[in-house]
């Protein structure tokens, strides 16, 4: 892609550079915000850009021999919250002008970005750059920071010191010093005191003066120091440059970075690799999937919505909005009746579109998913909710089928020590974990639980699937799930999941991928104190986003794991057995009632089933006092017609309560399910 960089002078602009051309990216132009000419200090009080050092920034374009162009700030941190909309007078908007006159002139497809750590700054880059139909490229966010600092160093950028502001940095000290020169004792201070080894904490700034895509180098004449707060503990200094020039370099050695370290997502792939246990020798191949005539045969369950009770702490789930084919045709006639059912119910409830902060899609044919998206994402803008998206054997003419969980924070709630519900959405592209390719979020956090989309074995960096046996592609989704979970809240890991979904393509998957999980949550249980209580399942569905063969969907607690209440119970029925256990947060807020159901002959009698398993399901929920069951998600294996019975027969029982007080039943039709498991019930339960 053609690309214009945001410089700052610094050494993280600089650097993701070169990680953009190492991509194969082309840097065609330089961008910056410089203050105004006539401002008391070259330090304004910005809470989006480096101004430090600004003097310099022309003769980037000098050195890159690339356009520059330059806009001066105008105006302020006016919105500071955790989003941002389109606000006259905000700073924000001075960067949306450069960029919508750098892409008119110069027909830029990407913006590089130097972000590692800010929440803030990325935000609103993103928010320019959707505005503008423009990529960001931000390969450096979330690194961990003294690997990356050690990077930076080593591939020949040269950054001096400009600017410092925290304990342990003086300016008389260290203005001026190379990175290379402060890099030991900048891993002293981060011991001893916390400091950020890449300055995100705001402790220093830098400026580059050379580095492999100079084609010149930057020489310092001379510069006089500016005490800007003379705090006797952490004083603030910064340098001002008055008078520098560029410099040619030896020939040969400037235009074209150095050969930088191997990607960090290959780095990442290449260790998940080695530590698997035994190679993965099942075919990577779907398994053979009844066509749509096929399943003809199957009742048109399911068209009408079913929802629960709205709990306490505000929460509601509407599950079964479908379409049939004999009213609506094709899958965009379907997609938009779905959304207009939606709509009805939440007027009649008093939501918005707004509340919506998960939504299961099932579809019927993966291949039609795009255009069941290009309808979708019209109802679904700013901060969409978390989404998960899989193939299911939905009934004959059906293409879709849409389950959705509301939340409304409750008066009751407005005092609770944790704050507001919070949206994760990453568009950048970088070596963290997959960028939205659709309009849905990472994750949505409400107080203390986590709710997160489905993560598919993406590479970051290229956003293309990993070629990769089952295992492998487990692994790295996991690997995904994990890096949500702890930009979301840090500290968490696989162990705070109280509900799992892992969805696969083909029966021979499961026992590698549940290796792989088993895996994965041992080695962080290795660091917590005790084992943790998670419910996980598995579900084989004909097809997943992309082609690939694993999806993981979780639902998490900031909680402690190793004291979670658990409890198990083994029920005989006529014909087979049913399965229960409870996992139950420390918290006491949230639990998971998993129900799986197994047949030892063929002859199983359907109604006694349903009756075990509502016998069950309400023993268990009567063990979390007070806590309401919201939604009973049931996967069936869709070509038994026994079993089809017990699912809708269940579904009777649950949810044919007038007064919403049962859960909302989703209805799964799936090709297959693990361990003679021959229908499994999920149920998500919350104050």
């Amino acid at each position: 892609m053609r690309v214009v960089a945001l410089i700052s002078g610094g050494k993280d602009s600089c650097y993701n550079m070169m990680q953009c051309v190492s991509a194969g990216h082309s840097i065609v132009a330089l961008a910056n915000l410089r203050p105004a000419a006539h401002a008391v200090s070259d330090e304004l009080d910005s809470y989006m850009y480096q101004t430090v050092g600004h003097q310099a920034v022309d003769l980037f374009a000098e050195a890159m021999d690339l356009p520059l162009y330059r806009r001066t700030i105008k105006g302020s941190s006016l919105q500071t919250g955790r989003e941002y909309s389109q606000t006259e007078g905000d700073e924000v908007e001075d960067l949306y002008q450069l960029l919508k006159l750098v892409k008119e002139e110069t027909h830029v497809e990407a913006v590089s970005v130097g972000a590692i750590l800010s929440d803030y700054q990325r935000v609103r880059v993103e928010n320019v750059c959707a505005r503008l139909q423009l990529q960001p490229l931000a390969y450096l966010w979330r690194r961990d920071q003294a690997e990356l600092l050690r990077e930076i160093i080593s591939s020949g950028l040269n950054a001096l010191l400009i600017k410092v502001a925290a304990f342990g940095l003086d300016p008389e000290r260290h203005l001026g010093k190379s990175l290379a020169e402060m890099e030991p004792y900048l891993h002293e201070l981060s011991e001893k005191y916390g400091v950020h080894i890449c300055g995100e904490g705001g402790e220093y700034e830098t400026l580059t003066i050379d580095c492999p895509l100079f084609k010149k180098k930057i020489v310092i004449d001379s510069a006089e120091t500016i005490i800007h707060s003379a705090d006797a503990f952490a004083p603030v200094g910064y340098l001002r440059f008055t008078r520098m020039h560029t410099e040619d370099k030896k020939e040969g050695s400037g235009g074209r970075p150095l050969p930088l370290s191997r990607c960090p997502c290959q780095n990442a792939i290449d260790r998940m690799t080695e530590e698997l246990e035994y190679a993965d020798k099942t075919p990577d191949v779907q398994g053979g999937c009844p066509s749509n005539a096929e399943r003809s045969c199957q009742s048109e369950q399911g068209c009408l919505p079913s929802h629960s009770g709205r709990s306490s702490a505000g929460y509601q789930w509407i599950t079964g909005l479908t379409a049939l084919q004999s009213e609506h045709t094709d899958v965009q006639s379907q997609t938009r009746h779905v959304f207009t059912l939606l709509q009805r119910r939440l007027q009649e409830s008093g939501w918005l579109m707004k509340h919506v902060l998960l939504v299961h899609l099932y579809v019927s044919d993966m291949e039609t998913f795009s255009q069941i998206n290009s309808v979708y994402c019209t109802f679904f803008k700013h901060n969409p909710p978390a989404r998960v998206c899989v193939q299911a054997s939905l009934p004959f003419g059906q293409q879709l089928l849409m389950d959705v969980l509301l939340h409304e924070r409750m008066a009751a709630c407005e005092n609770d020590s944790f704050p507001p519900r919070d949206t994760l959405h990453v568009q950048s592209l970088s070596h963290w974990a997959p960028a939205n390719i659709g309009p849905y979020s990472q994750a949505v956090r409400v107080q203390e639980a986590l709710f997160c989309a489905g993560q598919i074995a993406l590479i970051p960096c290229s956003m293309q699937l990993l070629d990769g046996p089952p295992a492998l592609q487990a692994r790295l989704c996991f690997s995904h799930m994990e890096k949500v979970l702890r930009a979301v809240t840090s500290g968490l890991t696989l162990a705070h999941v109280l509900q799992a979904h892992i969805y696969v393509t083909h029966r021979e998957h499961t026992a590698a991928v549940m290796a792989a999980w088993s895996r994965n949550l041992q080695e962080v249980q290795e660091d917590s104190d005790g084992a943790a209580q998670v419910e996980v399942s598995v579900t084989v569905v004909p097809s997943l986003p992309r082609g690939a063969a694993v999806e993981l969907h979780v639902i998490a607690v900031q909680d402690r794991p190793a004291d979670r209440l658990s409890h198990c119970s083994v029920s005989e029925v006529p014909g087979g057995t049913v399965e229960c256990r409870l996992v139950q947060s420390s918290c006491g807020r949230y639990a998971s009632v998993s129900l799986s159901v197994c047949f030892s002959t063929a002859q199983a009698a359907a109604e006694s089933i349903a009756d075990a398993l509502v016998s069950s399901y309400q023993n268990a929920v009567q063990k979390t006092k007070n806590l309401s069951a919201l939604c009973a998600r049931v996967f069936f294996k869709s070509h038994d017609t026994s079993v089809t019975e017990i699912a809708t027969g269940l579904e009777r029982h649950l949810s044919g309560r007038l007064d919403g007080s049962g859960p909302a039943v989703a209805l799964v039709p799936v090709e297959d399910l693990p361990d003679r498991v021959v229908l499994h019930v999920s149920c998500w339960l919350s104050v």
